[in-house]
């Protein structure tokens, strides 16, 4: 089953992943090796800013980032989503996190 997000596409497991994205799953088993995060949900971000902006929002800085600006410019208008989603998926623990030679994030909370 998929479920879908603003920012990326759910998935039941690797199988329903496969069904949809025969080669980002074939690339993601390439690079890790078989086991039981294949029975988790994987996530998947279009791009590494998707990945940023969801990270901003909902993720692991949603805590401390509001959602009411009082009329002010929203800040992520203006923040660079590249290079920061680039930096999280580069300090994020690389067992949860995967990025895909196309630029698709893929992310588990089993982990790989």
């Amino acid at each position: 089953m998929k479920i879908m997000s603003d920012y990326y596409t759910g998935y039941d497991d690797f199988k329903d992943l496969k069904k949809d994205e025969p080669e980002l799953a074939k690339e993601l088993l390439e690079k890790r090796t078989k086991g039981n995060w294949q029975n988790y949900p994987i996530y998947k971000f279009e791009c590494v800013e998707d990945f940023a902006y969801y990270e901003l929002t909902e993720g692991w800085y949603a805590d401390i980032m509001p959602q009411d600006f009082n009329n002010a410019p929203n800040p992520l208008d203006y923040i660079d989503l590249t290079k920061l989603g680039n930096a999280l998926v580069s300090v994020k623990d690389d067992s949860i996190y995967f990025l895909a030679s196309d630029g698709e994030v893929l992310e588990t909370e089993y982990g790989w």
